[in-house]
């Protein structure tokens, strides 16, 4: 049984075509043990907001129908998508990780995470964190459902602006790196996202696998039989 991994969709709703190319693959899925999302699959997503919920519902269906085939979801929240409330965990019976997890796949240990933690600037931490914060979860929830999807949205495209302007690269480099480091300490495997930049590369006695972005060129990895392979959905 394979173990597919998928990233950065940066999914904006309901008329957004990666949208519908994601449910289609989602539903094309056969022999598949375990999706795991590593995170940026939503554009934004925090909490139970319901206007998020609304404009994404086609996606969880596709999601919840993975489910019902008895298909284990986990989650690894990135910096788009984090706080995934109650439908991730109590309808999808999805793991939802924070920041990273340790996964054993046939005798293989696994480092996994979406890869926005590496290497944070000082500024970027302080926002990451008051993201995440009670004062933050609490004013959101105060704020009109429609008013922190609006303000959130104008904040994903101007960091999205910001962060992509030669980042492939460089922030690909930083990856490799940690990739590295936690292969040295025994992992077989770092499975990283982040940087939109596909690929499987042999790291001393590892791995470094990267599914790239779905909202890029539709890519993702296969693990099967021991092996990782970057794959692209052609519909």
């Amino acid at each position: 049984m394979k173990t597919v991994f998928i990233a950065d969709g940066h999914l904006k709703g309901p008329d957004d075509p990666n949208s519908s190319a994601l449910i289609k693959f989602l539903d094309s899925l056969k022999q598949v043990k375990t999706l795991v999302v590593l995170g940026d699959l939503f554009d934004f997503w925090t909490g139970s907001n319901e206007v998020a919920k609304r404009n994404y519902k086609p996606v969880l269906d596709a999601l919840l129908r993975l489910k019902q085939r008895g298909v284990q979801i986990i989650y690894l929240e990135g910096n788009h998508d984090f706080s995934m409330g109650r439908y991730f965990t109590d309808t999808l019976k999805a793991l939802v990780h924070a920041d990273s997890l340790e996964l054993s796949i046939y005798g293989k240990r696994l480092y996994l995470s979406h890869g926005d933690t590496i290497s944070m600037t000082f500024g970027y931490r302080l926002w990451r964190a008051y993201l995440r914060s009670p004062l933050f979860k609490v004013m959101a929830w105060i704020a009109r459902p429609k008013t922190v999807w609006n303000i959130a949205i104008g904040l994903s495209n101007k960091s999205r602006e910001r962060a992509y302007v030669n980042k492939g690269t460089r922030t690909e480099a930083r990856l490799r790196e940690f990739a590295k480091g936690k292969i040295a300490e025994g992992f077989d495997c770092a499975v990283l996202a982040h940087s939109h930049l596909p690929g499987v590369y042999k790291e001393g006695k590892g791995v470094y696998a990267n599914p790239g972005s779905w909202a890029g060129n539709m890519s993702y990895l296969v693990y099967d039989n021991g092996a990782f392979k970057v794959e692209r959905w052609r519909g």
